[in-house]
């Protein structure tokens, strides 16, 4: 929002400098981002009058003017011929400077006609972006005069940073209220009164709200024999530098009101109305309408539409249409000035990829009581500046909600401020000065919030205000407030912390997806879509629900990861799935992917990752976690290699799944070679950690390692066979690690060799090859007793 410094200055007569108010606003929370001068280098243009407008003796397209200024007469050459004899143009003699230009004006040569300086236009003078003609000034104009001066074009203008719940700071104003609250001046509101005809506009015009929910009131003022021109050169300069385009002078008067109160308006050609009838009702479904930017816009039912007796004239709220433009020949206007409901507007300006300056206010929250009083202000402009009469009254309908009250305990303010003891009166004189209307009552202080402040809604919302007002945000102290416990982390918290450190030690980095799901997400795991939580707003068609598993987003960015030639990806995430219910079933997840080439360098064997790279990640993090009762199981369901995979169990329940994508999913999702993940319930981990810890000393003995390979039926999981091995050992079997499968000749059909590496060793002495033999024969029996398995020699 930017707001010039001398309009603030009519509501707000401070005499502050611009960057000393800047500050001073910046300090309650308006923060001013910059503060800028369109009107720097202008000095030396004055008013002059026209005397004279000839033909150029060696052009066809310029101009020889005589002009007079109290200084006296000048000759000078122009480029257009806009202006007749007797006219008041600015005029830049030399020495002078205008703010298009970087130097000073010189007596020019111009196709043989010396040009003593020049008149100038409106862009040269930064009052519109119009070059193609000269600037006409009113005729009142003192001959002489500094146009600077006598426009207001040596002003500051405030560039403001609005947050979305501040919409009453988006008009001159709003800043000029917590101008007002800051330094002390009193705040001036321009009166709303206007001169009116004795017709009625009701027996003109008319207005039916089909749809109060979305539009609770609307109102509608008649200004007739209007003649569209030029609005007055202040108002043109102060649109400019506020961001917005000069029109005409009744398109400028809406828009200037629009600044000035924050209320947006709209003017419609009464005479190209149906009926001269306003009815405010939802589009129907496909229903077009072309607006003021030339396109043809398809509405549905979600949007409400501002329509006449046969067709739509505005999409409500956002934009008008072609359909009853003001234009030259317009010259009864129909002013439109209504309170929309926020969701709607939004919702519509979004679909439609509009955003203009009505939509963003009304989606923020317009004022309801600035209805009445934004359109006798721009009535009694519009009448001013086009010469036209206000009718008698307004058609309107529906009503302004009540305002609502909120109560603020002083000592409660006390407590969360921490700034001193506040009282009742004092309380009050803080909000009042914001606009708040309030009453004292024993230890409580109610609060009727204006019709503006869209952002208080309870107590705390007013506890903010009251320190926001009196000392600035930079001088509150920084004493933090005392606490009744003491702090730490939680143990899920902790939890998930230590999870996060394991994985980054195994060289992956976190990633962060969107909780969203596509349909093809749904089918990669093969989740039916009554399964997912379908979403009533999505970001975007193709993800319209909550995701069910954390794997479509390790893929992505696997795929975004090779996209790019980086060949070697090791990604993690933690996060939450989501799963259709009633209650809804929320799960966290761990998951990691895996994917490239796992050498380091020349001297590594040259091998992707893989499956029991994966295997090895889940079982460091497990042991890092004190998850000592684990297995792995039978293999995993599509999308899993049904060779390469399996499923994970933690204290007999189901933890989760580890293994390699099915080439021909990969495929499918663009990922060349192969792709390892594994995605656990974070859930199921924290239940399996054995809560006591044994801490034991480095083993100062070496071990005595022996090869195992048993001869099993190719449904004994591994995991169940590297179980009983350790249980059958006992206490001198240290590591056992599974190092080769092997099925086929000489196997026997059904079957498959399975061989595991084990350690054996105590603490205190070297085993003995009998005790070795011993602990060897106790296996072999226990596991051919459970699994009918055979010791190879």
């Amino acid at each position: 929002m930017k707001v010039v410094l001398s309009w603030l200055r009519e509501f707000c007569p401070t005499d502050l400098p611009a960057d000393e108010l800047a500050e001073a606003l910046t300090a309650v929370g308006v923060k001013v981002e910059e503060i800028l001068r369109p009107w720097d280098g202008l000095s030396g243009v004055v008013v002059a009058e026209v005397l004279e407008v000839a033909d150029h003796p060696d052009s066809d397209k310029l101009c020889v003017t005589r002009v007079r200024t109290t200084n006296g007469e000048a000759t000078v050459v122009a480029g257009v011929r806009n202006m007749e004899a007797g006219d008041l143009v600015p005029y830049a003699p030399p020495g002078s400077r205008v703010p298009l230009l970087p130097d000073p004006l010189e007596v020019r040569s111009l196709r043989g006609v010396e040009s003593e300086g020049m008149l100038c236009s409106p862009r040269e003078l930064n009052v519109a972006d119009v070059h193609t003609g000269i600037m006409v000034l009113p005729s009142d104009s003192p001959l002489g005069a500094d146009v600077g001066e006598r426009f207001g074009l040596a002003d500051a203008v405030l560039d403001i940073e609005i947050e979305p719940n501040r919409p009453d700071l988006m008009s001159v104003i709003g800043v000029a209220r917590e101008a007002s609250a800051v330094t002390g001046v009193p705040l001036t509101i321009p009166d709303a009164g206007v001169s009116e005809g004795e017709e009625p506009a009701t027996d003109v015009a008319r207005v039916e709200v089909v749809d109060l929910e979305r539009c609770p009131y609307y109102l509608a003022r008649v200004i007739r024999g209007v003649g569209l021109g030029e609005s007055p050169v202040t108002a043109q300069a102060r649109l400019t530098a506020a961001g917005m385009r000069p029109i005409s002078n009744v398109v400028d008067a809406t828009n200037y009101i629009l600044l000035e109160v924050g209320h947006p308006l709209h003017p419609f050609d009464l005479s190209l109305l149906d009926g001269a009838s306003i009815i405010v009702r939802r589009a129907e479904e496909g229903e077009e309408l072309t607006t003021l930017d030339g396109v043809i816009r398809s509405l549905t039912g979600e949007d409400l539409l501002i329509a006449d007796r046969s067709r739509g004239v505005a999409v409500a709220g956002v934009m008008g249409s072609a359909a009853a433009e003001v234009s030259q020949a317009t010259t009864d206007v129909l002013l439109e000035s209504a309170y929309f409901q926020p969701g709607g507007i939004l919702r519509t300006a979004r679909r439609l990829g509009l955003s203009t300056e009505a939509s963003m206010r009304f989606e923020r929250g317009a004022d309801p009581e600035a209805v009445a009083f934004a359109a006798g202000r721009a009535a009694h402009l519009i009448a001013e500046w086009s010469g036209g009469t206000v009718l008698a009254g307004a058609a309107e309908a529906g009503s302004v909600s009540p305002r609502r009250h909120v109560s603020v305990r002083p000592q409660r303010a006390s407590a969360v401020l921490g700034t001193g003891e506040l009282t009742g009166p004092e309380v009050g004189r803080r909000l009042a000065s914001v606009g708040f209307v309030v009453q004292d009552r024993d230890d409580v202080v109610d609060a009727e919030v204006p019709s503006f402040r869209v952002d208080v809604q309870c107590e705390i919302d007013l506890i903010e205000e009251i320190v926001r007002v009196d000392r600035g945000y930079e001088r509150i102290g920084a004493t933090l407030p005392e606490v009744r416990q003491p702090g730490g982390m939680p143990p899920p918290y902790a939890f998930r912390r230590r999870l996060r450190e394991l994985l980054v030690r195994q060289g992956l980095a976190e990633v962060r997806s969107l909780s969203f799901a596509s349909a093809a997400d749904l089918d990669l795991m093969g989740d039916p879509p009554d399964r997912a939580i379908r979403l009533a707003n999505p970001l975007s068609a193709e993800e319209g629900s909550l995701r069910t598993r954390l794997t479509p987003g390790l893929l992505r960015a696997l795929q975004h990861n090779q996209a790019r030639n980086v060949l070697t990806a090791r990604v993690f995430e933690v996060g939450t799935v989501f799963r259709a219910g009633a209650p809804v079933d929320e799960v966290e997840k761990v998951g990691f992917a895996i994917t490239g080439p796992a050498s380091h360098g020349w001297s590594d064997p040259d091998r992707e990752l893989d499956f029991f790279d994966a295997r090895g990640i889940v079982e460091v993090v497990l042991e890092g976690l004190g998850v000592r009762d684990w297995t792995l199981g039978e293999p995993a369901p599509m999308p899993f290699h049904p060779g390469r995979s399996a499923t994970v169990t933690v204290a007999g329940r189901h933890a989760g799944l580890v293994g390699e994508l099915h080439p021909r999913v990969a495929a499918d999702w663009d990922l060349s070679g192969r792709v390892a993940i594994a995605v656990l319930a974070v859930e199921a981990l924290r239940s399996g950690v054995d809560p006591d810890v044994a801490y034991a000393e480095v083993p100062r003995f070496p071990p005595a390692r022996r090869d195992l390979a048993f001869i099993v039926r190719e449904d004994v999981p591994a995991g169940d066979l590297r179980s009983a091995l350790l249980d059958a050992g006992g206490e001198v079997t240290g590591s056992v690690e599974l190092f080769d499968v092997f099925a086929g000749g000489p196997i026997p059909e059904g079957k498959r060799n399975l061989a595991f590496s084990v350690d054996f060793r105590v603490p205190d002495r070297t085993l003995t090859d009998d005790e070795v033999d011993e602990a060897v024969a106790r296996i072999a029996t226990r596991l051919a007793a459970d699994f009918g398995a055979e010791l190879r020699g």
